[in-house]
């Protein structure tokens, strides 16, 4: 998927600056996002006017996206968003890994009385921001992939914008990050897994935990006794927290440490023919 460079540019520059975030000063007040240039990211499909969605009405909307794509869809953008460095064409199989088994459910409050314990969500009562949505997407690959609105809009997006086969480059990438997964040594931690892809994934550090964390969700990533989303869906309440402080990594990934290995069956599941030359080497160890 080509994007449009100017379009994207003033979604970044709405949110981003050399020093990181700008604050909601910068983006509501002095330097708000000029008209003309907000409404060419709009006509470019970059940039979108707010929207208020229910809680209950991003699950109906999840739902339906949910029902008309394929995981090999959403597993082959993950694959052709490696070489060319597109997180936002990988962001889809985190949401959709996620969305899988949701069950439609009513915001159910828990024991802080504000964010729902099936999903995490909170009932937003002001209108949805989706431009920082899409800001994230194209940044990082997402951040917010349990949230049933986000799910809702990446889907949405995922649909809207076809995005390419994955090369034989690609491939190349995805078999070398599931060879690193598979070959870290017993106890290796999240720091020796993203020291290891670093050299093999284009990009930044935070896109490569994005990559890792989407692969988490996903199943494809075998972390013992912390059940992903393929096969069930694990509720907010149930999405156990580590012990270590300063831990930002989201749920079942906070909890992998090396010797696992790849789940071979989740990894077939989203990638399938992406997996040819995995699959020949792990052939040739048995």
């Amino acid at each position: 998927m080509i994007y449009d460079t100017r379009a994207l540019k003033i979604l970044f520059d709405t949110y981003w600056c050399s020093k990181g975030w700008k604050s909601a000063f910068q983006r509501d007040g002095a330097e708000k996002t000029p008209p003309e240039d907000l409404a060419y990211a709009v006509e470019a499909g970059l940039m979108f006017p707010p929207r208020k969605v229910s809680h209950a009405d991003a699950l109906q909307e999840l739902t339906a996206l949910r029902a008309v794509i394929h995981p090999n869809q959403v597993g082959s953008a993950f694959v052709a968003s490696l070489s060319k460095n597109q997180p936002a064409l990988r962001s889809a199989l985190g949401s959709y890994s996620v969305a899988l088994n949701m069950p439609l459910h009513p915001l159910t409050p828990g024991p802080s009385g504000f964010s729902c314990s099936i999903c995490g969500a909170y009932e937003v009562k002001e209108q949805h921001d989706l431009n920082v949505l899409n800001f994230e997407r194209h940044k990082w690959g997402g951040v917010r992939h349990t949230d049933p609105f986000y799910i809702s809009f990446d889907l949405d997006r995922f649909i809207s914008e076809p995005s390419e086969a994955p090369s034989a480059e690609d491939k190349q990438i995805l078999t070398s990050i599931l060879e690193s997964v598979e070959t870290a040594s017993r106890g290796a931690k999240l720091a020796d897994l993203l020291r290891a892809i670093k050299q093999i994934v284009p990009g930044n550090e935070a896109q490569r935990r994005t990559i890792l964390g989407i692969l988490g969700y996903s199943g494809v990533l075998c972390i013992p006794g912390y059940p992903s989303f393929l096969h069930s869906y694990t509720a907010f309440k149930n999405r156990e927290e580590t012990p270590w402080s300063k831990d930002d990594w989201p749920y079942p990934t906070r909890w992998w440490r090396g010797g696992s290995g790849v789940d071979k069956g989740a990894a077939a599941f989203w990638f399938g023919q992406s997996l040819g030359e995995f699959r020949d080497k792990e052939r040739a160890h048995e």
